[in-house]
């Protein structure tokens, strides 16, 4: 077996990446100082605003929360205008976000180097996103719009005992803003270069007083795209969507509420933008389309198929509350369907060797029960049931006028359907042991089946136009755990540790050339030990928090891309395993009223410790060693430094924020190819608002990549036939004008 080498210039990025991190590990320590040398009386500070978090099913101060989670506020979100969940992905430690390469509407999140990069739904997420408590099953449509959202938590390290399955990297918890019991509104327009235009408008208020509140909430988005199309000039990657959600909430009861909640989304946008980095001798490979690595990213591509990526959604979850003498007693009821039609140009040039379309439907069904009780003065506990079903269908066209020299007009037509059922049991007590002493456990016992069918009319090499209809079905059972405690040390300083059992689902493979390729595949584990300290001081004025983890990563699921006769074939399997250890830190500081500064920065060493694979895909040649590889979207370092500054401005007051973030190289292919890898970089973005005095306008300026960074974002690698990948966002700039009522 052959040995792979490390990249040339690991060794040096590692030496400046272990400067760097020295250098970023006396923030806190300048800080203090800063601190210790500071005239200002403390009566005239501000101090650091308490945030309320859910993290653990229940409500509680961020700092006495026993896990490492990063708040973002709604206001926090205003500040950077973030308008998808790839805009927060600088500001958190260890947190990436991106979208995947041949699908603009698929999240790629990853969180402590633990994520999944898959277009399709049949292999489960590995982080879990969670809006208003309902698990969003498909990565699929999970970037989402964040307009009126009230706090987005990062969840670092696996929450499988309270939020279950496919949460092993973590989880992203959205709340949104309710209805209030006064009547309210805001209105929201901006317009910007790229041919931005976006509107938002709530509305809120009593329809019976006292009992019954009302909210909807809209927001419509327009773009004309980064892209220059050099066949006929038009504009690429435009977005038209409208989005909105709708609530009832009934308060009439002093000890019962419910909230009945409605979701609509609805997008006509351009096909994903894919960039042709074939290299000579590689099927895909164009004269004059295909692009080197080192060339300047021009955002200029080539499509002749439908520019088209279509999408809907629809959903209702109703949610209900009984407040008990000792507990308190929750139900969420949720439906969700959505149906993506999505057109590609694979192969970015005029030539249609490899055009798609993709038809997925999607529809789940989900109900949890939980109860937190206070059993004693000592002991609370946490526990529920949940239920999950979830089906998923993909009708996909594939034209591979790229194979012709082998078969005439081949074509690929892949029908996968998968139904996905789960039940689960859990409970997470707490035990005060001391007063200032806590332990906590929890577990969770999770049953899941899923049952896949395939009609794959592929006109494959060895196989010419045969039907290859392929079936199967299994269940996997698991016991995941949580066991910690947490240490108030005085009123400033908490201290925690636990250990932690994490499980993804096992699965089939939706893509296929013969039966047998089906699979199914096992779950994933991971063991996770972290300790963490959380920390205020001078006053509250000054906050410091820190992890340090170790991940033990078994049975990975890696897609593999290999030969069987004549063949190239895509199969999932648990084909690796890692080990994940690093460092997270986070500073907040108000040295005085006004000005509030940021801080954070991940540490982090990620890479495979028991990874063969096949040399470019052919069994015959034998296999690498890819052990000390690095994990996809798992950089050495990552951080960000921030500013917040408010003061008064004429007849109102005005807001100053920057955000200015970090990121080591990363990697985004399997086998860390280096059309994957994606160079280390700053990305700075800035705003700036004026409001009134009475807080009912505001303008506001804001600009993202405000050096106009031109990136690669993420890329793709296979063997001897394509390279491609896709950029990241260009600079853009806008001015807002706010209204609230």
């Amino acid at each position: 077996m052959n040995a792979i080498s490390a990249s040339k210039n690991k060794s040096n990025q590692q030496v400046k990446s272990i400067n760097r991190f020295h250098k970023a590990a006396l923030i806190p320590s300048l800080l203090a100082c800063c601190y210790a040398t500071e005239s200002l009386a403390q009566s005239q500070r501000q101090a650091i605003e308490e945030v309320v978090v859910t993290a653990q099913k229940r409500e509680e101060s961020l700092q006495d929360t026993p896990i490492a989670v990063t708040a973002l506020t709604g206001n926090m979100l205003e500040r950077q205008f973030a308008l998808d969940l790839k805009d927060i992905s600088g500001s958190v430690p260890s947190l990436v976000v991106t979208s995947v390469v041949n699908s603009g509407m698929t999240a790629a999140i990853s969180i402590r180097g633990i994520g999944v990069q898959e277009a399709d739904g049949f292999i489960d997420p590995s982080v879990g996103v969670v809006v208003d408590g309902v698990y969003q099953g498909s990565n699929t449509t999970a970037l989402l719009d964040l307009f009126d959202v009230e706090q987005i938590e990062i969840l670092r390290g696996p929450q499988g005992t309270l939020f279950g399955a496919n949460t092993i990297g973590g989880v992203v918890n959205v709340t949104t803003a309710k209805p209030d019991s006064e009547f309210g509104g805001k209105v929201k327009v901006s317009a910007g270069n790229w041919g931005r235009r976006d509107t938002a408008i709530s509305l809120t208020g009593p329809l019976i007083e006292d009992k019954l509140l009302a909210k909807i909430a809209i927001m419509q988005k327009k773009f004309d795209g980064f892209y220059e199309n050099v066949i006929d000039g038009s504009d690429m990657g435009s977005q038209d969507v409208l989005s909105g959600r709708g609530y009832l909430s009934y308060v009439g009861a002093e000890s019962f509420d419910a909230t009945l909640q409605f979701e609509y989304g609805k997008g006509r946008n351009d096909s994903p933008v894919v960039m042709n980095y074939a290299d000579p001798g590689m099927a895909f490979y164009v004269p004059g389309y295909s692009k080197t690595l080192g060339d300047s990213e021009d955002f200029n591509s080539a499509t002749q198929v439908k520019d088209a990526s279509d999408y809907d959604i629809s959903g209702t979850t109703l949610t209900m509350n009984w407040e008990l003498d000792a507990a308190t007693i929750t139900s969420i009821s949720n439906y969700r369907e959505f149906e993506l039609d999505e057109w590609t140009d694979q192969d970015g040039s005029p030539q249609s060797l490899l055009d798609t379309r993709r038809i997925t439907n999607n529809r789940q069904i989900s109900q949890e029960l939980r109860a937190n009780i206070a059993i004693s003065d000592r002991f609370d506990l946490t526990a529920g049931a949940y239920y999950f079903f979830q089906n998923w269908a993909l009708n996909s066209y594939s034209d591979l006028t790229a194979f012709d020299v082998f078969l005439p007009g081949y074509e690929a037509l892949m029908f996968p359907e998968q139904d996905d059922e789960s039940y689960s049991v859990f409970a997470q007590g707490y035990y005060d042991l001391t007063g200032s002493v806590r332990l906590q456990a929890g577990l969770r016992y999770t049953y899941q089946e899923k049952e896949m069918t395939i009609l794959n009319q592929t006109a494959s090499f060895g196989n010419v136009l045969a039907e290859t209809p392929a079936s199967g079905k299994d269940h996997w059972e698991n016991l995941g755990w949580r066991i910690g405690f947490d240490w108030q040390v005085d009123d400033g300083a908490m201290v925690y540790g636990y250990q932690a059992r994490g499980f993804k689902s096992g699965g089939f493979n939706g893509r296929i050339n013969f039966p047998e390729d089906i699979g199914p595949y096992d779950p994933e584990i991971v063991d996770t030990w972290e300790v963490g300290a959380k920390t205020d001081w001078f006053d509250g004025t000054l906050r410091i928090n820190a992890a340090l983890f170790y991940n033990d990563y078994q049975d990975m699921q890696v897609d593999q891309l290999r030969y069987v006769g004549a063949d190239v074939v895509t199969r999932v399997e648990n084909a690796a395993g890692a080990v994940i250890q690093g460092v997270e830190l986070e500073v907040t500081a108000v040295p005085v009223a006004g000005l509030t500064l940021n801080a954070s920065l991940s540490y982090m060493d990620a890479e495979y410790d028991d990874f063969y694979f096949d040399v470019d895909a052919n069994p015959a040649n034998g296999q690498e060693d890819a052990s000390g590889l690095e994990l996809r979207n798992a950089p050495q370092m990552q951080g960000s430094l921030g500013i917040a500054y408010d003061m008064d401005f004429g007849p109102g007051f005005s807001t100053f924020n920057l955000v200015a973030s970090y990121s080591d190289e990363r990697q985004t292919d399997t086998r860390n190819h280096p059309v994957g890898s994606i160079e280390a970089m700053w990305i700075y973005n800035a705003s700036l608002r004026w409001t009134d005095s009475s807080e009912t306008w505001s303008i506001a300026l804001q600009g993202k990549n405000l050096s106009d960074e031109k990136y690669i974002a993420s890329g793709f690698h296979a063997p001897g036939v394509m390279n491609f990948v896709a950029y990241g966002d260009r600079r853009t700039v806008a001015a807002e004008v706010a209204y609230n009522f």
